[in-house]
Order: structure tokens, then sequence, then C-alpha cells
């Protein structure tokens, strides 16, 4: 339910230039690292995201915004910020996803991949400070620089964080809200009314653009055994062992996969990302009667789920010819589309420019393969809100690109966390200053 109401700036406007000088010198640096810790100090593993909606929504409130919460289910909590402009702008949308990667309690990931903030050499490291608690303490910052630089926006300018948006999904024997990922916080948000004209997601992209993203397909390839006992086992016929060509044949099959869905500047891939047969409660049942890989199909934008699930009968086929004993079935249990933005769309253009502005630089493109980590910016985009990616995670100590920094879990320069607050900051002035016509007869 809403809570109060967006505060008024005071000020009088003043020459284009100079606002930007004003909303850039308003950046409180201390304020914005410890924001960062405090939301990274708060655990949130997909399913148990309350507690830092709740805090989300004090730190929108403390800045006037009006706060609504989503209950998506128990213990889980949307929460959405609106900053209402003076009419006749777009509405412009800052948005970020709760949930850890992980859940911070894994066995083989080391303590850099729990839920405590640790700053050390101008970096911070914790679970969630790449992906995507960063973006967070951006969006509060940005809007505090606008407020104290007197700034009033023609557009509205939402902030919201949403449940469920980790890249999984319930499978056999992983049933519950933990396993309620793949962009659900986002889809039931959109379904029950927001809407924006133009969006802008904090992901990991180590300050680069990116104006789209494959889409993917969780997909479970099953084979068929004869168990038996250990003592027995040369009756039976062994699940694993016959998984043992289909998990080579998959792997051949990317770069044929590659060749077959081609685009511009994204690249789909295939993982295998995990395998489990048989009863570990019970290896005397042997040979082991199941065995289960399951794959991360990344397709192109437009792709039909079908088309590739013919591509997978088609390869199980010529694995059968081969093997008229092989029993295997297909099975896919996540679906989302891809989508892509036009480099001159104006969201795209504006962060670009704000980008400029900011480091002296042009803004990069990932590689093509950056394209394969997923955002929910592919839901708003069927929903008719044009979304982009550019956010301050992603990059290492050393320079590389990715998420994690060898066992100190995820990590965060604090000079590329102002960078992109900064940006935030100066894409919301230029595009919530202009007329709405003017942005969508583009």
């Amino acid at each position: 339910m809403a809570r109060s109401s967006p505060r008024q700036a005071t000020r009088r406007p003043r020459s284009s230039s100079r606002l930007q000088e004003a909303v850039l010198k308003a950046l409180d640096r201390k304020r914005l690292t410890q924001t960062l810790k405090d939301l990274v100090n708060i655990p949130s593993p997909t399913g148990e995201e309350k507690a830092i909606g709740q805090y989300l929504g004090e730190q929108l409130d403390r800045l006037g915004l009006r706060v609504t919460f989503q209950e998506v289910e128990a213990e889980r909590l949307n929460v959405i910020g609106e900053w209402k402009g003076t009419g006749g702008g777009p509405t412009l949308f800052f948005g970020a996803h709760f949930d850890t990667s992980t859940t911070g309690k894994e066995r083989h990931l080391g303590k850099g991949h729990r839920a405590h903030a640790v700053e050390e050499d101008g970096w911070i490291y914790g679970l969630g400070v790449s992906n995507m608690k960063n973006a967070f303490a951006g969006y509060l910052m940005a809007v505090e620089m606008l407020q104290k630089a007197g700034v009033a926006l023609k557009g509205d300018l939402i902030v919201a964080g949403v449940v469920g948006e980790i890249e999984k999904a319930p499978v056999e024997q992983y049933e519950g809200r933990e396993y309620r990922g793949g962009g659900s916080g986002t889809l039931y948000m959109m379904h029950h009314g927001l809407t924006a004209d133009l969006a802008i997601v904090g992901e990991p992209t180590g300050l680069r653009l990116q104006p789209g993203n494959t889409g993917y397909i969780f997909a479970k390839i099953t084979t068929l055994g004869v168990p038996q006992h250990t003592y027995s086992k040369h009756l039976g016929v062994d699940a694993i062992e016959k998984m043992l060509p289909v998990m080579q044949a998959i792997k051949a099959w990317e770069p044929r996969y590659q060749q077959k869905y081609r685009h511009p500047f994204m690249k789909p891939l295939i993982g295998v990302g995990a395998i489990d047969g048989g009863y570990p409660f019970k290896p005397s049942i042997c040979p082991a009667p199941f065995c289960n890989l399951y794959l991360h199909i990344t397709t192109i934008p437009g792709t039909k789920p079908m088309a590739v699930r013919r591509d997978l009968e088609e390869l199980l086929d010529g694995l059968r010819r081969r093997d008229p004993g092989l029993r295997a079935e297909v099975e896919f249990y996540l679906y989302r589309d891809g989508y892509e933005v036009p480099r001159e769309s104006p969201v795209v253009r504006s962060v670009e420019a704000a980008h400029r502005q900011v480091t002296g630089r042009a803004v990069i493109f990932p590689e093509p393969e950056r394209y394969a980590v997923s955002a929910d910016c592919s839901i708003m985009h069927d929903y008719g809100v044009p979304a982009i990616t550019y956010g301050a995670g992603g990059i290492n100590p050393e320079g590389a690109y990715g998420m994690y920094y060898q066992d100190k879990g995820e990590c965060l320069g604090i000079e590329h966390l102002v960078t992109a607050t900064k940006v935030y900051a100066l894409a919301a002035l230029d595009l919530c200053s202009r007329d709405r016509a003017e942005l969508t007869a583009r």
C-alpha cells in the first residue's frame, strides 16, 4: 500500500550544463558505499526476499517516494517507489532484483560467497554485491542527487526491486519458493499493472551497455536403464553409461546450433550444468535405472522453443540409430524469450551520452557471449517497455570481466559504483526532462 507522497523539488531550473554539474556534485560517496554494505549484509536468497524488500521500502520512503509493496507470496515482496514528475514527461523505470545467485550456505563455496560485506583496497566483497545489490545503492543515490540539486522532472521516475530473477526453476525434488526464479517477480509486477516508457536495469555488465539478451531454455534429458543389484549388474542396462554419448553429442552440437541460429551481435550458447542418476542413498541398485542431464540453452530473439526441441530430438534420433538400446526423453522446464532494443532508442542514446560525460570515453557494448546472461528486461520487453542493462558489477580487481574474483566471491569496485550512479542520475535527468511525445515519436 502507498505510504507517503513524493518530495517536491524547490529550486528554480538552471541551464542544462549547470544543472548536470549540480547533480554530479551532490553525490555522497560515503552514504553510497554504506548503503551497499547494508544491502549486502541482508541475506536475500531466492524465496527469502522480504527483509531486503522492507529495507528498500524504508529507503525509498526516506527520499519521499510513494512506496508500494506487492506480496508475491509468503516472505517475498516486490517493492515499487514512485517519484511523480510535474507532468508531460515519460516514465523511466530503474529496476533490480533482490535475490542472490546463491544462498550463502553452499558447502563448496568459500567465505567470499557469504552475505557479509567486506571493504578492501577500494573494493567491496560479499554475496550480491555484483549481482546486483549495487544497483539499488546507485538508484537511491541518483534520486538523492537529483533532489539535492533541486531538479523538477517532467516525467515520473520509478525505482523497483523484485524477487525471483535468478536463473532457476523448480524441477525434480527441487521444489518450493526457493526455486521460483527465472523472472517470476518481474512477471508478477508487470502482470499486476506496473508499466513505463523506458527502463534501465543495473545488471553486472561491467559498465558496458547491453541493449538486449538472448533468451534461454532449461532442458532435461533423461536416459533410462534396467536396474539390478550389484551382484547381478551384468544383467542390467546402465542409464549413466547411456548418458555419456548423449553428453558428448550435446557438446559437439553447440557449433552447429550457433551456425543455425545467427544474430548480428548475440551468440547463443549451450551449457551442461548438472547431472544426476541412480539412488545416492542406495547405490547397491546397480546399474542405475535413470540419469538426468540438465542443459542451459540460450536462444536468439524470436527462436521458437519447439524448433530447439526438435533439434534435440533429431540429435537423439541419430544416437538411437547407432545404439538401438538407447532410451532417452527430453523435457523443457523453463523458457524465456530473448529481446533487443535498437541502438537509436532514446534510452540507449541517453545512457551512451551519460557514460561519455562521466568517463570521457565512449561506452562499450559487450562481446557476443555476454548476451547469454539473462535479465528481467526480456519480460519488460514482452509488456512493451524498451529496457537496457548497464551496471557497475562484472569487473574484477585485475580488470577482467567476470562476477567472481578468485576465492573472494563477488566483488565491486567503489569507483565503478560511483561511475554507474552518476550515469543513472544523468540519464534520469535527461530522459525525464523531455516531453513524452519527443521520445515516443522515435
